[in-house]
């Protein structure tokens, strides 16, 4: 409220000194957002009441309004910086950057509990949903077997980054269960360091006093911190969660899952399975690919024919691909028998048609086996939208190959991808942005906030992490959780997805004409 207001609301209520209408309230020292606000007379000076504007923590003395401050910014993917902006432009008194990292301590501390609690409640949850699947004699099992979707993320992009985040979700329900942060770099060494100087005995005592707080828990490549970190999750799962992890959906890497092959013992082995988008990339990979390596030998597979490799025919194959595997699956001879049916339809011709991999009957998606059903004449292939040409598919069939292979096609079986693990580290990026550099403790802010919306929900989420909340509070979150659920439910539809689709055909085709024009424009010497 602004200071202005108070002489109006008291101008007709009397001092009980002076008896004159002079009662005003002023403001005697900030503290961050907060400030001490004092009842006075301006005619007799004297003071009747003073009070702070926003309650005080009484261990660490450390304002309420202060730290729902740093916790909102830092929801929103802002630091001190925002803050002064902040304050600039509504003009009030900026907190300093000492109270923000004070603030972001206690929070920290804090939510340490918090972490602690959605932790457990979502390994309970899981429990009960696997005891609910499992035979009567597991149900009591004090360790229970299941499949996990393992991915990690780094905080900088590249491969230089300082901080590595890996996230175990249960398949089954889609909950975080555990996570692990992995850091390069603490902040109060670097200082010491510079301070008292590496190889110093005032470093040495200092170290040993900190290292128990330290932030760097990490000693290598910022590559190999998705393999260190599996080997801390899948260590502790047994004691920390009393399950074990036997199956992995993973991306391709194998290093991962060598390392944890014997991690329950001999007898017991952890088996792998592939996330299958991630499958389906290296098929989009693997064919540019080959048009580079072709167009390098002179041999142009790639061009604007109508039955070259284009962009838009890569994305289509692609698709292809993924639909395939995903709606064959377990049946891994039917996978591939679909992969290469899809690769064959498309290189079929009037002269030299390709159906035999189709599937028959009047239902199948292939006109020419459906028009057969029909004992009718076929249509010509020229209405295919999709063609590629005899020297095309001769050059591109070892990729099939090489991806529509048994032992893959077996990592397969189970048709899930690694969605739910990009979505939370959607979540997390977008409370801490990887354009900026941070601490350890605001990343791990922003994971276990990520973590509790994406098991519970935005309201009961906040409930958990709020004693008391207001009416305007519910509403809100109970507003983002609708959103939330139309939105999911809706990109859950086949419409939707066929839309997706077109539009990213749609966009690769335009960046195609876009690219044309411009080297057009460069032949011709127009370089405005």
């Amino acid at each position: 409220m602004n200071n202005s207001m108070w002489p109006s609301l008291l101008s007709n209520t009397k001092c009980d000194e002076c008896n004159m209408c002079s009662l005003d309230v002023t403001s005697n020292g900030t503290y961050g957002f907060s400030s001490k606000i004092e009842l006075n007379c301006k005619n007799c000076e004297k003071v009747f009441n003073s009070i702070f504007s926003s309650p005080r923590d009484n261990f660490d003395k450390c304002f309420e309004a202060n730290k729902k401050l740093v916790e909102v910014f830092l929801k929103i993917g802002k630091g001190h910086a925002a803050v002064e902006v902040f304050s600039m432009a509504i003009g009030i008194h900026a907190m300093d950057e000492k109270t923000f990292s004070k603030c972001l301590h206690k929070l920290y501390e804090e939510k340490q509990s918090y972490k602690d609690d959605i932790l457990q409640v979502s390994r309970k949850i899981v429990r009960q949903k696997h005891n609910e699947l499992a035979s009567p004699s597991d149900q009591n099992n004090e360790i229970i077997d299941m499949t996990v979707s393992y991915d990690g993320a780094w905080q900088k992009r590249g491969h230089t980054s300082l901080y590595g985040i890996e996230i175990v979700v249960d398949i089954l329900t889609g909950l975080v269960i555990d996570y692990e942060i992995l850091s390069k770099y603490c902040p109060e060494c670097t200082a010491a360091k510079r301070d008292f100087g590496e190889q110093s005995a005032d470093f040495s005592i200092w170290y040993k006093a900190h290292k128990p707080e330290c932030a760097e828990n990490y000693v290598g490549s910022s590559n190999a911190m998705e393999v260190k970190a599996a080997e801390i999750l899948w260590t502790r799962s047994v004691e920390n969660c009393g399950m074990r992890y036997m199956n992995v959906l993973s991306v391709g890497d194998s290093k991962t899952h060598q390392n944890l092959l014997d991690v329950y013992g001999d007898n017991m082995k952890t088996s792998k399975e592939e996330c299958l988008n991630h499958v389906a990339k290296r098929l989009g990979t693997g064919l540019r690919n080959k048009v580079k390596e072709w167009r390098s030998k002179g041999v142009t597979i790639g061009g604007r024919k109508e039955e070259s490799l284009k962009e838009n025919t890569i994305l289509k194959l692609t698709n292809f691909y993924r639909k395939t595997i995903k709606g064959n699956v377990p049946d891994v001879q039917k996978m591939k028998t679909a992969i290469f049916a899809s690769l064959f339809h498309t290189s079929s011709s009037d002269k030299a048609p390709k159906h035999n991999k189709c599937p028959t009957g009047v239902t199948s998606w292939c006109f020419y086996q459906r028009a057969l059903a029909n004992n009718e004449r076929p249509k010509s292939h020229s209405s295919m939208k999709t063609k590629l040409s005899e020297q095309v598919l001769e050059k591109i069939l070892p990729v099939y190959q090489r991806l529509a292979n048994n032992e893959l096609l077996a990592r397969c079986v189970s048709g899930k991808t690694q969605n739910v693990n990009e979505s939370i580290h959607s979540v997390i990026w977008n409370n801490c942005p990887k354009e900026t550099f941070v601490s350890k403790k605001r990343l791990e802010l922003a994971v276990i906030s990520a973590i509790g919306e994406c098991n519970f929900g935005c309201l009961n989420n906040l409930s958990a992490e709020q004693n008391e909340l207001n009416s305007e509070s519910i509403q809100i979150a109970q507003r983002r959780d609708e959103r939330r659920i139309a939105q999911s439910e809706s990109r859950g539809t086949e419409k939707w997805k066929r839309k997706r689709i077109s539009k990213k055909l749609s966009k690769s085709t335009n960046n195609t004409k876009i690219i044309k024009k411009r080297v057009k424009h460069m032949v011709l010497g127009n370089f405005n």
